[in-house]
């Protein structure tokens, strides 16, 4: 038998707190982060204001696994490099337990990490002139810079894999980090998504509504900013060192399809109740990334009320907003939660339901799970879809 990848690291950042705990206490009060956010950064013309996200904080006092020298990282890197040295310590590693450096591997999703960085080179460049831009300034804002922070901060010599498939970034990552595991890549590896609220993001979303997964008032959703880093490492190498498993991979599949993730959804989860040997019947919890968009509600809606009957249906996004390549991880992290805690949060900003969709079992309130799987269930504009199936031992 092959191993199985196992979850046993979480930190995450986003708009209800700075950590998975007060994440969790924050949804299951009701408490919704979204509020009205004003870009300050000059990089759009004008004034922008929109309804949003935003980050409670940055984690100002955390150090990032000892690097003393963050004034020039980017804030995608700060926050990664960050959550990775508390995922890390979450997942009891220390002097004489870590893994071997060129065993440990980083790989990072985000859907348009380094996109504000790259505009304010655009912009100094036009503005003050080449010469008085930084050379720093590029690399420290590109695409793959995060990643390759974060593993210089933790002293990581494994692979360095930089993923972008839109809100289903974090399941490549995953699928990356599994094979890793499975095929004795590296011991552990530190997953991380990033996503950082930027002037353009908030433009598009100035006429956006209050977000309402699966709800019959929803009109868009509003954006959203987080980070996430997991651990992976084989579930019996973990037990074996004692350490705790949040939670096991069990089933994963990423799929593309239709214009709105309607034609890979299905299949997707399909996939991933298969390779996990799960039936529907099984699921105690299912995690939507519904957050008001109107087309992979729709897809998430029909996917659901076909593939998992009357299993438990939340959604947090409609208190976090669209948190872009950030999404996924951010699911795995609750599901984990509440496969913990044996509790299934409420899905706010629910409201009316849409009598244009089939019905899916959200509730306003959190519920008592009973002992099984969980799906996570993630879909975008683009035709990406993502299912993946977690299981405690």
């Amino acid at each position: 038998m092959s191993p199985t990848a196992a979850v046993t690291g979480i930190a995450l950042a986003s708009p209800l707190g700075g950590s998975l705990d007060a994440t969790w206490e924050a949804l299951l009060a009701g408490r919704v982060g979204l509020a009205p956010v004003t870009a300050t950064d000059g990089l759009y013309p004008g004034v922008v204001k929109a309804p949003a996200g935003a980050l409670a904080d940055d984690l100002p006092d955390q150090p990032a696994f000892d690097r003393k020298r963050l004034r020039a990282l980017s804030r995608e890197s700060l926050l990664v490099s960050r959550l990775g040295a508390l995922a890390w310590q979450d997942a009891g590693f220390g002097p004489g337990t870590a893994p071997d450096p060129e065993e440990t591997a980083v790989v990072l999703a985000t859907a348009a990490g380094g996109l504000t960085g790259y505009l304010r080179v655009m912009r100094d460049g036009l503005t003050l002139g080449p010469e008085l831009v930084s050379p720093y300034a590029g690399p420290q804002g590109s695409l793959n810079a995060a990643a390759s922070d974060l593993s210089i901060a933790a002293g990581a010599q494994g692979s360095i894999v930089t993923v972008t498939a839109g809100r289903c970034s974090g399941a490549h990552a995953l699928t990356v980090a599994a094979d890793h595991v499975r095929t004795g890549q590296a011991q552990a590896v530190l997953v991380a998504a990033v996503d950082v609220l930027d002037p353009l993001r908030l433009a598009a979303a100035e006429r956006a509504g209050t977000a309402g997964p699966f709800g019959a008032d929803r009109a868009g959703a509003p954006p959203g900013e987080a980070a996430v880093v997991l651990v992976v490492e084989d579930a019996a190498r973990a037990r074996a060192r004692g350490a705790r498993v949040h939670a096991e991979i069990a089933g994963l599949s990423t799929l593309r399809g239709g214009p709105d993730g309607a034609g890979s959804a299905a299949p997707a989860v399909a996939a991933a109740l298969g390779e996990a040997a799960v039936v529907a019947a099984d699921l105690s919890l299912v995690c939507s990334s519904a957050s008001g968009d109107p087309d992979t509600d729709r897809a998430e809606a029909f996917t659901l009320h076909a593939a998992v009957g009357s299993a438990a249906v939340h959604s947090p996004f409609g208190a976090l907003g669209d948190c872009a390549g950030a999404t996924t991880l951010l699911q795995v992290a609750l599901t984990a939660r509440a496969l913990a805690d044996r509790c299934a949060p409420p899905t706010p900003g629910r409201g009316r339901p849409d009598p244009d969709l089939p019905a899916v079992a959200t509730a306003d309130f959190p519920r008592d799970l009973p002992a099984g799987p969980a799906l996570v269930l993630t879909t975008d504009g683009h035709g990406q879809a993502s299912a993946v199936v977690l299981r405690t031992a």
